[in-house]
């Protein structure tokens, strides 16, 4: 449960400077963390791009740990499905996408039985997935609500985009190249949209962790847009 201080005129400078320096040192951590979360992402994609020497291939250390984030991810709403029936839609769903994610990003090793061969694994999570999610999907919509009025569900959900959206465009070869003309290296885009990949899957993770500290905002009141004005 989210906990806010309450400051009032009447309220001497003890009572009140305590709370609010210790959510000071909470937030300028988290910042600061965020900030090294950044730095390491640009470190490890430097690791494989200059000192592995590697293109950010499929074994590189950038796509290994977006895999063990993703699984960690999945892991998490996996277990919180099972700890919070009243959200049990909501977290299969996410727990459901990671697998789907993870099993894609695998597929090269799924193409050793035969190729193509990572589809059925996909489809059979994709179908348990779905069958669990109407099975209880009268805990679906106020879960995705609660959650995504938090700062949790804001970092996921950000990252999410990052993920499957800005890393597609930002890191496609139809922009940089006529960006580079004859310069162009494919490598570039391999790099780039890797390297945001890894970004949005460290954003995911970070707002998973958070949100399982938060129970995933199910202990809130249903307040999104509430305070909203255009005025």
């Amino acid at each position: 449960m989210q906990r806010t201080v309450k400051i009032h005129a009447h309220d001497s400078d003890a009572q009140v400077a305590m709370p609010v320096r210790r959510q000071l040192f909470a937030a300028a951590t988290e910042f600061f963390g965020l900030m090294a979360l950044l730095v390491l992402v640009v470190l490890l994609v430097r690791l494989d791009a200059v000192v592995l020497s590697d293109t950010i291939s499929e074994d590189s250390v950038t796509e290994t740990l977006h895999v063990v984030l993703t699984l960690c991810t999945g892991a998490i709403f996996a277990h919180a499905a099972v700890r919070h029936p009243q959200a049990r839609a909501y977290l299969v769903c996410v727990a459901t996408m990671c697998g789907l994610i993870v099993i894609r990003e695998n597929d090269h090793l799924l193409d050793h039985v035969w190729h193509g061969f990572w589809k059925w694994p996909a489809l059979a999570l994709g179908l348990t997935g779905l069958a669990l999610a109407m099975r209880f999907r009268g805990t679906l919509a106020v879960p995705f609500l609660q959650h995504f009025q938090t700062r949790s569900g804001t970092f996921m959900y950000c990252g999410f985009l990052l993920l499957v959206v800005f890393s597609r465009l930002f890191g496609t070869g139809a922009l940089w190249e006529p960006v580079m003309g004859a310069a162009y290296d494919p490598r570039i885009k391999s790099i780039i949209q890797e390297g945001l990949e890894l970004l949005g899957g460290a954003l995911i993770t970070y707002g998973a962790i958070l949100g399982m500290l938060q129970r995933f905002g199910l202990d809130m009141d249903l307040h999104l847009y509430a305070d909203d004005r255009l005025d």
